[in-house]
């Protein structure tokens, strides 16, 4: 079993991150729930994940549930809970939008930044790394130490700042970080970095 570590970060937030780890085989819905959990959202408001291209289009809605009318089923987006995660990777630098609240509307850039083997003994999905909070309305208050046991804050304390330093933008997603398992699958290359979401 391969596991996807993915960076996350939130719009106009710019201390704010996530690494995530999660199996490849899970669900969609476990990265959601995975993602509520450790930014400190409730988890009552509505979320879709959209695969998008190396510019950030949104190519495809994989939605929590099924909103559409009847007469819209042949439109209706994805369902989270059916969607496994490496069905829906072909990009070493697969980039999502996860959009939660779409009345608040928290917008999370997710990045793949690694394909990494399994650990014996480790639970997944689990958050490696995270910095900064969400002040908004809806949210609980994100401290770097919250919720976490001795082990997980000393992971913490080696996070690099994002804001200023730019050049290492190349370094977080590296083509080298990635397992023999995408080479494997005939994918390859990188997308190209144009914008400053990373």
């Amino acid at each position: 079993m391969h596991v996807y570590r993915f960076k996350i970060l939130l719009e106009d937030l710019d201390d704010f991150f996530l690494d995530i780890e999660i199996s490849s085989g899970d669900t969609f819905e476990s990265f959601h729930k995975a993602i509520i959990q450790a930014a400190g959202l409730s988890g009552q408001e509505l979320a879709s994940f959209y695969i998008c291209d190396n510019k950030w289009n949104r190519k495809k809605e994989i939605a929590l549930i099924d909103m559409s009318e009847e007469e819209e089923k042949e439109t209706a987006p994805l369902i989270m809970k059916s969607c496994k995660l490496n069905k829906f990777i072909d990009d070493p630098h697969q980039r999502l939008i996860y959009v939660y609240d779409f009345l608040n509307l928290y917008e999370f850039y997710i990045e793949l930044s690694k394909i990494i083997p399994a650990e014996k003994g480790v639970t997944y999905p689990r958050c490696i790394k995270k910095s900064g909070e969400i002040p908004k309305a809806g949210a609980q208050s994100i401290k770097v130490s919250a919720g976490l046991d001795d082990d997980d804050e000393e992971l913490l304390y080696d996070v690099p700042p994002l804001k200023d330093e730019e050049n290492e933008e190349s370094e977080l997603f590296s083509d080298s970080e990635f397992s023999d398992e995408f080479n494997a699958e005939g994918s390859e290359g990188s997308a190209n970095f144009d914008d400053d979401k990373f």
